[in-house]
């Protein structure tokens, strides 16, 4: 299994992110640890045996990789900083170099790695986490976590992702596919299903991840998901007294901002637009209705403008759609003086 999923790892992420990838897995399976590869790399590595056309023959970007671990219960506590100088010396003896951010009371890191020679290979990003429960204390405010090391980490931790298809686990460096949620019957079907009733309630923002997803993997919401969408919408609570939680205003607007900067922006707008979820964004319903953010952000692209505000200015107030998404202050500007130019035009 462990050189088959190597050799799988290369064809997928070429030859220099593989080899940094398998040199940072093997530092850590030499610590008292379970490790799983988790998320998009196990997606991706199941569409290119089994789906022509998505990942097959070429490299997939973007290019993301989740590492998921879990100490060994019966060993010494174990806590992410004390892991950071292994993968630092094999790396470097592997000749890598790289840039990580380690956060360790929050048990992630994150690695920026490409190899210390110039190559035409693109940056592996590298997010590694110890396996975690969330709670969330009320709607659209970010989660209580907890780390885990019990037995069942990985299936506890696979629960809080945001659609089957990212819910699945490759054990490192031998095992079976885990796969507790129907992942890979989702991708046969090419349809993009919650994990969870109250996913959307909970985090609205992973409506916006799946829209990424649709057009990055040409799929569709499932038809319960769409249910799930539309009762969220009724239920919608952050448009009343208390106002929408910075923290999911923030969210709304980093995910906005990955979903037009790393994908099919047109198919993935679409696809918010025909779910009907551009209501979480506008409360309105202008930009949900709004026809022209198609030229908009053709534009805006072409004069190589900052897609968000581009797409924002179909809002009924789009200032105060960026104040509460927490838009760079550089871009609120732009739309600001955007306003300020068309009311001088008449």
């Amino acid at each position: 299994m462990a050189p088959n999923l190597a050799t799988e790892l290369q064809h997928l992420l070429g030859r220099h992110s593989s080899r940094a990838l398998t040199t940072l897995l093997a530092s850590l399976s030499g610590q008292p640890l379970r490790v799983w590869l988790v998320g998009g790399v196990v997606r991706d590595q199941w569409l290119r045996r089994h789906r022509n056309g998505v990942g097959q023959g070429r490299v997939i970007q973007p290019m993301d990789v989740d590492l998921l671990l879990a100490p060994d219960p019966q060993a010494p506590e174990l806590a992410l900083p004390q892991l950071a100088p292994h993968w630092e010396a094999a790396l470097a003896a592997a000749g890598c170099s790289f840039k990580a951010q380690v956060h360790g009371e929050f048990g992630t890191a994150r690695l920026a790695l490409q190899p210390s020679h110039p190559t035409d290979q693109p940056l592996l990003a590298i997010d590694v986490a110890m396996a975690r429960t969330e709670r969330y204390p009320a709607p659209g405010e970010n989660p209580r976590v907890r780390l885990t090391t019990a037995p069942d980490a990985a299936l506890a931790d696979l629960r809080r992702r945001d659609v089957s298809i990212n819910a699945m686990a490759l054990p490192w460096p031998t095992g079976p596919l885990v796969d507790p949620h129907g992942g890979q019957r989702d991708l046969e079907r090419g349809l993009l299903r919650f994990l969870h009733t109250a996913s959307l309630r909970d985090d609205p923002t992973r409506v916006i991840r799946a829209a990424r997803y649709g057009a990055r993997l040409h799929m569709n919401l499932a038809p319960e998901a769409r249910h799930q969408l539309r009762d969220a919408m009724a239920r919608w609570p952050w448009r009343r007294e208390p106002p929408c939680p910075p923290a999911l205003g923030s969210r709304l607007g980093m995910e906005l901002a990955l979903l037009l900067n790393q994908e099919p922006w047109g198919q993935a707008v679409t696809l918010l637009q025909c779910w009907g979820a551009l209501d979480l964004v506008d409360w309105s319903g202008a930009l949900q209705q709004d026809a022209t953010w198609r030229r908009r952000l053709h534009w805006a692209a072409r004069w190589n403008l900052p897609l968000l505000p581009a797409l924002l200015m179909g809002a009924a107030d789009p200032l105060a759609v960026a104040q509460r998404l927490q838009l760079p202050m550089s871009q609120q500007r732009l739309m600001a003086q955007t306003l300020a130019l068309q009311d001088w035009l008449g």
